[in-house]
């Protein structure tokens, strides 16, 4: 009997073959990889022009403290992405258990919060903050999207861990 023919890489005998990730660049990084990279920058986006919204129209003066916060987060981001695209094993499984428990979080208290409005009595001002939660649910997914594609076979592959 003859042993059977050696299939496509990455595959076994009398099993299908193993898909192949998609590859982007130059150098290779994984297509999970770049897509995590963009709803984290995303995220971040939204997040930033949010608090510099709520700096311009708030009533208090003297922002350079809050100013001076969001530049520093805004540059401890920028080398988390830099190591994510760099190919970090630490950064890649730190962003990837941050951005699965953020956005599980987000999504957790976007259902809490509908349920306490559910239950608002008639008249209630619980409705009035309906429009600050609906960009909620959208973060959480994005995050946990983010956290879980970074967990994908490919990316680890790709990073040697």
């Amino acid at each position: 009997m003859l042993p059977p023919e050696p299939g496509p890489e990455g595959s076994e005998p009398g099993r299908a073959p193993v898909r192949r990730a998609r590859m982007v660049g130059r150098r290779g990084r994984p297509l999970s990889l770049v897509v995590a990279i963009l709803l984290f920058a995303a995220f971040w986006i939204c997040s930033v022009g949010t608090a510099v919204w709520g700096l311009a129209h708030g009533r208090k003066g003297g922002h350079g403290g809050d100013v001076a916060y969001i530049v520093f987060w805004t540059l401890v981001f920028a080398l988390m992405v830099w190591r994510l695209w760099r190919g970090g094993r630490v950064a890649i499984a730190f962003m990837s258990r941050v951005g699965t428990l953020i956005g599980g979080l987000f999504l957790v208290a976007t259902v809490a919060f509908a349920v306490l409005f559910a239950t608002d009595p008639p008249g209630g001002s619980a409705l009035d903050f309906v429009p600050y939660l609906l960009p909620t649910p959208v973060a959480g997914g994005a995050l946990l999207t983010a956290g879980l594609l970074l967990r994908r076979r490919e990316v680890s592959r790709w990073s040697g861990s």
